[in-house]
Order: C-alpha cells, then sequence, then structure tokens
C-alpha cells in the first residue's frame, strides 16, 4: 500500500483531490437522484391519469372515450398533460399531441427531439386498451422549460462555490502553516551557522503556534545558557592560562639568552618554543570561540577574494622558498563577496599554511579562486603526501592531528590541531563549507562561499 504524502504540500493535494472528488460525487449524486424521483412521480401520475380515462379490464366506448379526451384537452394545459388516442398502426385519433414518431408500448422518455410543443422533457405511458386502439398519456418532468439545465447551472454555482470557499480556506491554511513552518526553519539555519540569539517570532495570539514558538524558544535559550556556560569555562580556562604561560614563556626566552644556560640552551629553546605552541593553541581556541558567536557577521562588506587571495599568496612565497616549496596563484576570478576580509586573510593564511607545513621540500603549491553561478571555491591544492581517507573527518575535529610514521617507526603527530578547525569556522561564519579532497597526489582543500 502507497504511503499518504508527508509533506504540507503533499497532504493539501491528496486533501484538496479527495475534498473535489466527494464534492463531485455528491453533486451528480443529488442532481441524478432529484431526476429519478421526479420521473418516478411523474410516472405514478401518467399511469394514475391513464386508469382514470380506462381502468384496466375495461372496453371503453371509442366514440365515448373521445368525447371525454376532447373534453380533458379543453379544460387542460397542453404543456402540463397530454392525451392521445390511437389505433393499432399508431395512426391519430383524438388527443392533444402529435407526434413524429411511433412510441413503444409501457413507459418512455420524450425530449425536445419529439417536438411536441411546450414540453422540453417528460414521460409518456402507452398501453392497448381494447378494441385496436392505444392510450397515450404525456406529462412534462420539468415544472418550467429547460428545468434540468437551470438546475445543472444551479448545482454548478452552488457546489462550485464550496468549492472556491474550501479552496482558499485551504490555501490559507497551507500559506499560514507554511508560513509558521518557513519561521522555524529560519530560526534553525540561523543558529547552525552560529547566531544562538535568533529565536522564532511569536504571534502573541496565545494559539496552538504561539505556544510551540515560545516552548521552542525556552529550550533555545536552555540550550544557549548551557552553551554559554561550556564556552565561558573554555574561555575562562585559555585566557587564565595564556597569563602565566605567556610569564613562563618571557622566563624562558631571557634564560636561553643568559650564558648560564649555554649547558641546556637547546633544551630551553625547545621548553620556549613549546610555550610558543601553547599560546598559539590558546589564541586559536578564543578565536574559534569569538567566531561561532556570530557577532562578526555586523562587520561584513564587500571585497574581491581574488585580489585578496593574490596579496596572501605574494606574502606566504618567500616562507614556502626558504622550505624549498613553491606557491602559484594558478586562477583569480574576480569574486566580490561580501564577508569579514580578515577573518578570510586568516582563511587563506591557515589553508596555506597547513599545505607549506606539512609538505616536504619540493612541493608545488597552487591556489586558485574560480567564480561559479552562485559561489565562489577557493582551492589550495598541493602534491605532498596527503591526508588519508579514513583521517580527514578526525583532522576536522579540534586538536585533531594526522598521525605520521616517524624515524623510529613510531607514529607521531605535528601542530596542535586546531588549524583546518579554526579555517573551517570561518567558513561557516560565511554560510559556506569546507572540504578535504584526494589530489592524486597530495591534498585539496575546497572552500566553497556563497555570493
Amino acid at each position: 500500500m502507497r504511503p499518504l504524502p508527508r509533506s504540507l504540500r503533499g497532504l493539501t493535494v491528496v486533501f484538496l483531490a479527495l475534498f473535489l472528488t466527494v464534492t463531485a460525487l455528491a453533486g451528480f449524486g443529488t442532481f441524478f437522484a432529484t431526476a429519478s424521483m421526479v420521473r418516478v412521480l411523474v410516472d405514478e401520475r401518467i399511469e394514475s391519469e391513464s386508469e382514470t380515462l380506462v381502468p384496466r379490464g375495461t372496453t371503453p366506448n371509442r366514440a365515448e372515450l373521445s368525447q371525454h379526451i376532447m373534453e380533458m384537452a379543453r379544460q387542460r394545459d397542453t404543456g402540463d398533460l397530454g392525451v392521445l388516442l390511437s389505433d393499432a398502426h399508431g395512426n391519430p385519433i383524438v388527443g392533444n399531441v402529435r407526434l413524429n414518431r411511433e412510441l413503444p408500448l409501457g413507459y418512455s422518455t420524450l425530449g425536445r427531439q419529439d417536438r411536441i410543443a411546450g414540453l422540453s422533457a417528460g414521460r409518456v405511458l402507452v398501453r392497448e386498451i381494447g378494441g385496436g386502439m392505444r392510450l397515450a398519456i404525456f406529462a412534462e418532468t420539468e415544472p418550467v422549460d429547460n428545468y434540468f439545465a437551470a438546475r445543472r447551472r444551479i448545482y454548478f454555482a452552488g457546489f462550485g462555490a464550496i468549492v472556491l470557499v474550501v479552496l482558499w480556506g485551504l490555501l490559507a491554511f497551507r500559506r499560514l502553516v507554511g508560513k509558521r513552518i518557513d519561521a522555524v526553519r529560519h530560526t534553525a539555519e540561523s543558529i547552525i551557522e552560529g547566531d544562538l540569539a535568533q529565536r522564532v517570532p511569536m504571534p502573541g495570539d496565545g494559539g496552538e503556534f504561539d505556544q510551540q514558538a515560545g516552548a521552542f524558544n525556552r529550550m533555545l535559550d536552555r540550550i544557549g545558557q548551557l552553551m554559554g556556560e561550556i564556552r565561558n569555562v573554555s574561555n575562562d580556562i585559555s585566557h587564565e592560562m595564556r597569563t602565566p604561560l605567556a610569564r613562563l614563556r618571557n622566563e624562558l626566552a631571557l634564560l636561553e639568552q643568559s650564558a648560564a644556560a649555554e649547558p641546556v640552551r637547546d633544551r630551553v629553546a625547545m621548553a620556549r618554543m613549546q610555550a610558543d605552541e601553547l599560546l598559539g593553541m590558546f589564541a586559536a581556541m578564543l578565536r574559534i570561540a569569538e567566531i561561532e558567536d556570530g557577532s562578526r557577521r555586523a562587520g561584513f562588506r564587500r571585497f574581491d577574494l581574488a585580489e585578496l587571495a593574490t596579496e596572501i599568496v605574494e606574502m606566504v612565497q618567500p616562507v614556502a622558498h626558504e622550505r624549498g616549496q613553491r606557491v602559484l596563484m594558478e586562477r583569480a576570478d574576480e569574486a566580490k563577496l561580501v564577508g569579514d576580509r580578515q577573518l578570510l586573510s586568516q582563511l587563506l593564511v591557515n589553508m596555506l599554511e597547513n599545505s607549506v607545513r606539512h609538505t616536504p621540500r619540493g612541493t608545488r603549491i597552487r591556489v586558485s579562486v574560480a567564480r561559479e553561478a552562485d559561489a565562489v571555491v577557493l582551492v589550495v591544492t598541493d602534491d605532498g603526501p596527503g591526508i588519508p581517507a579514513s583521517q580527514r573527518e578526525h583532522v576536522m575535529r579540534r586538536f585533531g592531528r594526522v598521525e605520521r610514521a616517524g624515524h623510529n617507526g613510531a607514529k607521531a603527530a605535528s601542530g596542535h590541531g586546531l588549524g583546518l578547525p579554526l579555517a573551517e569556522a570561518i567558513v561557516r561564519l560565511h554560510r559556506g563549507t569546507m572540504a578535504l579532497e584526494d589530489a592524486g597526489p597530495g591534498l585539496r582543500i575546497v572552500a566553497r562561499l556563497p555570493l
């Protein structure tokens, strides 16, 4: 059995089709039931008139019957009741009706094709009454001319008005429900993009939609409160740790330069570099928290991403050259988008730094900015060792790092694992997507930013 549609549009179409079907069946059923009832009543009437003129089981006198029929014709309206006495061959003897065809015995239906004056639709009963005569009694089934046509128009107008009213109500209901659903979806999308302050608008009428929006907003308030507490803990830890760590780093730097540290200078330098790495990690954590807050969107401005990418490539080229690597601007389509220039500079630096830091000498790194119909695609490609497909999802998480075999066969990881998550946070802030792909060989980082 085919399941019912679950979308609002599908349910609306199904309900409308069902309503139109039931309405049409009801209209046609009512029309034909009324017509059938009228036909039965008319048949009973003409049978009664026929029995009154010539009771069953009797043989009338032709002259007396003819005289009686002529009196009936003078007393009755020809459009109301018709009488025709004919012989066995169908030749008329007397009556107020003339036919253009021979009628069969029993009941028959008459119409305009019979060309009876004053009759557009009716019924006739023909019976043999003996003496070689046939008696036909006619009656209208329409009280006025074109009665059934008028009835059809009335039915179409009445039921059509019902259909229009229900259709209008259904469309209005669908629009109302769709509008409320759109509001919830817009709120959810804004929250996904980092705007945790977004809430579902409330009509304020106290209805079911208003109550649902209120419950949804209270849930978001609670989630925002919990997220804020977690974020504050993380930020507080980062802030509190940076100050003593910065003092420790400075002390190590001073100790490294002193003459007394000559025997352990290399170890002191290594400790200082580790402190620098920890400071960079805390700075990256605070930066990600700031970006995910979404408040930076207020400062978005329009600029050319290709021009910015060219500047960053020129800035990184000397660093890469010292490491025996080449950084090339492969493609630079004009791509003016609305965004945060400083953050997108950070994005480009992180993408290039990832390629420079994790590839060997002789690696070629290519940067391209390509404009599509509704987006700008920023791609950084290298021909280094790449990242295995099984680890790509891992490195996009915070503190996720690629494990590589060291000199002694043990697995080692480099970096603090926040460069790519920071880059992805910047892309999400701009409502874009970022993916890691296989460059065969090497790694391709693709950031798609909507225009």
